[in-house]
């Protein structure tokens, strides 16, 4: 990329012109009036304009505007998109409705590169992440698709060939023999699928790039004919003059007047701009909140989603990586209930194939007696749950496909395993200590396992029967259904439970940040595909007021409701989940479901249970609160941030909740949580890489919060403050100064588990009339636990 394909212009104006490459405009100062294919319109400060190839266009700026210009190379991007018509859609007046923070990001860094160093290594990298953002979110597939989508696969690798080799002889009798037929067969063939010959095709392509030669290089016509293929200079003239009716001597004069190398003026006009846009960046946002709190109105705090969480599946805890790390949630965040899937799992070894006569619950035992050496209580899911390690929501991507032979065959062999089970547990651990645990008889939507094929209500009624025999006392809970599903399943098993003596005594569901829609197969039945992420990250609370609306329109008895599994991303290797904005999108689902339910389970503890060969990093974006190699991710400190709050709810908001211990302490927890663009809905959940974690939310802005507290204790109080963000306790970032190794050594684990910690700021203030004063400022994406003392 030379120096002249960016450009800083004022004072300046484009007669109505066309031309192969693709030019972009980024207004910086002032006003331009545009014309693109006869439609006018006014382009202000900040506003992009993509002009296709071969558009003709036409601009002139009112007085004192600023603008940048940047050259697309056309016949490049066509290498790398591999069409043959290449047309985006990216204009910001025209086509507002379209994310562009992340592309002016780009062009802000492009040009405070620029303006140190025009011509310098980081310009010519950034110019390239220039053109992969715009194909990966601007490419106008639509307009794109042209007769080249259609052409004979053959065509499509010469066309290829020709790109590639241009600057050499091509012969149309080789390449023919290539494909084993006759050289006019093939001249004939490709005449009819492009529309020109092949000697006149290979022609214009030679032309084409003789004219970015002639514009944007130094070199000598001589010196480019021969570069761009031609046999010499006479041929060479002769063609670019019949074609483009002037000579390359003339096209380059006429084209270098045109061209304006950006004058002493300009670069002060683009460092004043830059300076105004730094300045601009670092303010805090013009919304300021303040939070007026009263002690006195406080009341009892009901927490769902401080004592419970869910581990996976039985056969994770035999693994000793999965029990450290869910040791160390127990202890750390204070849980007391453990929910834990699919007891029957074959790798638990129960049984040999579908014998009933025989059965081994060791390996189950194994997995029970740890959780009650921690002192939790189970909650046991009674599925045969298929483990899906998604790469990606919306494809068929998953990491490893497991085996689908059904466990059970029939619902009298799940009676007889399921029986055979809780006389097992009932001896071994005794009545009296199992009646204490919590059983929900799952729902498998899907229908693909034994289970799922069971029809529900039979399923459950005989479930519930076994589970009572031998525990009377036993809570049991259903169904795990969604209540935004689509089609009237929850609410056909809510009015048959409705008014029956086996009535659930809590309600189960599940909660994702997903669409879901239901697709009918021709042999399977009903079948529920998850498919794309929405922009609206309130998700638990939609789904809760979903619940509640169902329950309310038929009139179902008030009965506890658990959200038994529930996080922010379904994928296990999206890099988002070890980000911080992870956490506090964690936090505001936390906050909305507060006093909402009586139980919330997040998914997952720890990535050790999603490995795989492509796991050797340390982080893989898995949905873990805690790294395969035990480092506590953002999210952890989520948790352990909600387990420190108090008993007492003082008040709650967007960005915050507060909290009081027995009136002695405060407890505030805030965050800055930032909604994703209209970009990250549109991108590949594993394709995501760490340096656009930056680009994929609408704004990064700081957030101001201004407390006020009353009825305060009179005196100094002692204000202490844990932050976690993008520059402090943050796995990703520590992890970014080792280098994003993917292998990394012993020491540098250890390291960065004692780095990767919550910052600690004490400060000390001074009550003024029983009335508390003190502002928090957060970055994007951070979050702060404040304790008022």
């Amino acid at each position: 990329m030379e120096k002249q394909k960016i450009q800083i212009l004022s004072n300046i104006q484009e007669a109505p012109h066309s031309h192969k490459n693709i030019e972009l405009l980024y207004i910086l100062i002032g006003k331009v009036d545009i014309t693109i294919n006869g439609e006018s319109f006014q382009a202000n400060s900040k506003d992009i304009i993509l002009i296709n190839s071969e558009e003709i266009h036409a601009w002139k700026e009112h007085g004192n505007a600023l603008l940048c210009r940047m050259y697309v190379d056309y016949y490049k991007l066509k290498q790398v998109i591999k069409k043959e018509k290449v047309v985006f859609k990216c204009n910001s007046i025209t086509n507002p409705e379209i994310d562009y923070a992340r592309l002016r990001y780009i062009l802000e860094t492009i040009l405070r590169k620029y303006q140190e160093e025009p011509d310098g290594f980081w310009v010519k990298s950034l110019y390239y992440s220039l053109l992969e953002a715009l194909k990966a979110q601007y490419l106008d597939k639509e307009r794109s698709l042209d007769d080249y989508e259609k052409i004979n696969g053959k065509v499509k690798d010469v066309l290829d060939y020709i790109q590639n080799n241009y600057q050499r002889t091509l012969n149309l009798s080789e390449i023919a023999k290539q494909y084993y037929i006759s050289e006019s067969a093939f001249s004939r063939f490709f005449k009819r699928e492009i529309g020109v010959g092949f000697t006149e095709y290979v022609r214009n392509v030679r032309l084409e790039h003789a004219k970015e030669e002639l514009q944007f290089s130094n070199q000598s016509i001589t010196e480019i004919s021969y570069d761009c293929g031609f046999s010499n200079i006479s041929v060479f003239n002769k063609n670019f003059k019949q074609v483009f009716s002037i000579t390359p001597k003339e096209y380059r004069k006429n084209i270098k007047q045109k061209e304006t190398v950006p004058q002493e003026s300009d670069m002060i006009g683009l460092a004043t701009y830059l300076e105004y846009s730094q300045k601009k960046k670092q303010q805090i946002e013009k919304t300021e909140q303040k939070i007026c709190l009263d002690l006195q109105q406080s009341r009892l705090l009901k927490n769902a989603a401080k004592t419970s969480m869910n581990v996976g599946m039985f056969a994770d805890l035999l693994e000793a990586k999965v029990q450290k790390h869910v040791a160390t949630a127990i202890e750390n965040l204070g849980l007391k209930y453990i929910h834990i899937a699919n007891p029957f799992d074959p790798v638990l070894k129960i049984r040999s194939g579908h014998e009933t006569e025989q059965m081994n619950f060791e390996k189950v035992d194994s997995v029970l007696d740890f959780l009650l050496e921690q002192g939790v209580c189970p909650i046991l899911e009674l599925s045969e749950r298929r483990r899906k390690m998604i790469v990606t929501i919306g494809s068929d991507d998953v990491l490893e496909k497991t085996k689908m032979e059904p466990v059970f065959l029939s619902l009298e062999e799940w009676e007889q395993v399921l029986t055979a089970l809780i006389e097992h547990l009932t001896e071994y651990y005794t009545a009296k200590e199992v009646s204490k645990w919590m059983f929900e008889i799952w729902c498998d939507p899907e229908q693909v396992t034994g289970i799922g094929k069971i029809p529900y209500k039979k399923l459950y009624k005989h479930t519930w029967q076994i589970i009572k025999r031998y525990i009377p006392e036993a809570k049991i809970g259903g169904s795990g259904l969604n209540a935004t599903m689509p089609g009237n399943v929850l609410r056909e098993q809510l009015c048959w439970w409705k008014d029956r003596y086996d009535r659930p005594d809590f309600l189960t569901f599940m909660s994702y940040p997903y669409q879901v829609e239901r697709q009918e197969e021709q042999v399977a039945g009903k079948q529920y595909s998850l498919l794309s992420i929405e922009s609206d990250t309130h998700f638990v609370k939609q789904d809760i007021d979903a619940y509640h609306a169902l329950l309310d329109s038929i009139e179902y008895p008030a009965t506890p409701i658990w959200l038994t599994e529930w996080n922010t991303s379904l994928s296990e290797r999206n890099i988002y989940n070890d980000s911080c904005a992870k956490a506090c999108h964690m936090l505001m689902q936390m906050v909305d479901a507060t006093e909402e339910l009586d139980q919330m389970n997040y998914s997952s503890i720890s990535d050790w249970t999603v490995q795989y060969f492509d796991s050797t990093s340390p982080l893989i974006g898995a949905t873990g609160l805690i790294t395969k190699d035990g480092i506590l991710k953002p999210a952890y400190y989520a948790m352990e941030f909600w387990g420190w709050m108090g008993e007492r709810l003082i008040g709650k908001g967007q960005h915050y909740i507060a909290t009081s211990q027995h009136r002695e302490t405060i407890q505030i927890l805030a965050f800055n949580a930032k909604q994703f663009s209209y970009s990250y809905n549109m991108k590949a959940e594993n394709s995501l890489e760490v340096k656009e974690l930056p680009f994929i939310f609408k704004n990064n802005d700081k957030l101001k919060l201004q407390f006020e507290l009353k009825n305060m204790r009179e005196g100094k109080h002692k204000i202490c403050m844990y932050r976690v963000s993008e520059s402090c306790g943050n796995v990703l970032a520590e992890w970014g100064k080792l280098g994003y190794s993917k292998e990394l050594m012993r020491s540098e684990i250890s390291y960065l588990k004692q780095i990767c910690i919550p910052r600690m700021e004490v400060r000390y203030m001074q009550t003024k009339k029983d009335i508390l004063e003190f502002e928090l400022i957060l970055e994007s994406n951070e979050m702060a636990f404040v304790q008022i003392l």
